[in-house]
């Protein structure tokens, strides 16, 4: 059992780390704009163009990389064995379980939205990803390669693996699974606080939290999180093809 001072340590440690790996997720998505723009602009080549999308790419791919192993480094400080393991059919059924459980939750935030104030707005957040999406290729390319790429791996190391094995690892079961739902739900909508948006993250956390305690294994957490991020980019996708 991990005695008290341990415990604290361990948090300490973990706070830490939950800061550079979101201080580096903004750094992916900020050069990942900025960064590619500004070299297109120096070549004299149009900011949103192919040369700026295959810059976008490449700063992307490189800091994503950077940013793996950086936070790998982090969980394996106080669990080894958290990595990429051969494929389990059984406990990959666990990615359509939570996917089907995220799906409810969202439609019961939305319900109880509806109920309680009338609205069905959608978050803030999704807005403002489909506001950048609908600008033009480079934004699409960019929200798709960001939610399909990098948010389901870099998130869940973050959320999932930095949280779930620095905090209360060895305590009571539920504790460390509502602290990553509460951060994960706080992340994405600290620009923009709404109640409800915040609500159905944290629901999306919770479910992400418990497929990787149920599996005890990260990368089908990845995966549920990759399912849920395609769809709604296939559903974004096709609706700005067809306006």
């Amino acid at each position: 059992m991990e005695t008290k001072r341990n415990i604290w340590t361990n948090a300490f440690q973990g706070l830490i780390w939950i800061v550079v790996g979101i201080i580096l997720d903004f750094l992916i998505q900020i050069f990942g704009i900025s960064g590619s723009q500004g070299l297109a602009m120096s070549f004299g080549q149009p900011t949103e163009g192919v040369f700026a999308i295959c810059m976008m790419l490449l700063i992307v791919a490189v800091l994503g990389v950077v940013t793996y192993w950086t936070l790998m480094y982090a969980i394996h400080q106080v669990s080894p064995k958290v990595g990429l393991h051969p494929y389990n059919r059984e406990k990959a059924k666990w990615i359509w379980y939570g996917y089907g459980l995220i799906i409810l939750s969202s439609m019961a935030v939305g319900m109880l939205r509806v109920f309680i104030t009338g609205d069905a707005s959608q978050a803030e957040n999704q807005r403002m990803l489909e506001e950048l999406a609908s600008r033009g290729s480079f934004g699409l390319i960019f929200i798709i390669v960001l939610a399909v790429g990098v948010a389901p791996i870099i998130e869940e190391l973050i959320f999932r693996g930095i949280v779930l094995n620095y905090f209360f690892k060895n305590s009571w079961w539920w504790t460390n699974v509502i602290l990553s739902a509460v951060l994960f739900g706080y992340f994405h909508v600290y620009s923009a606080f709404n109640f409800f948006d915040f609500l159905q993250y944290s629901l999306m956390g919770l479910v992400l939290a418990f497929v990787y305690k149920r599996t005890r294994q990260i990368q089908y957490a990845m995966a549920l999180h990759f399912v849920n991020n395609a769809v709604s980019m296939i559903v974004l996708s096709l609706s700005l093809f067809l306006s």
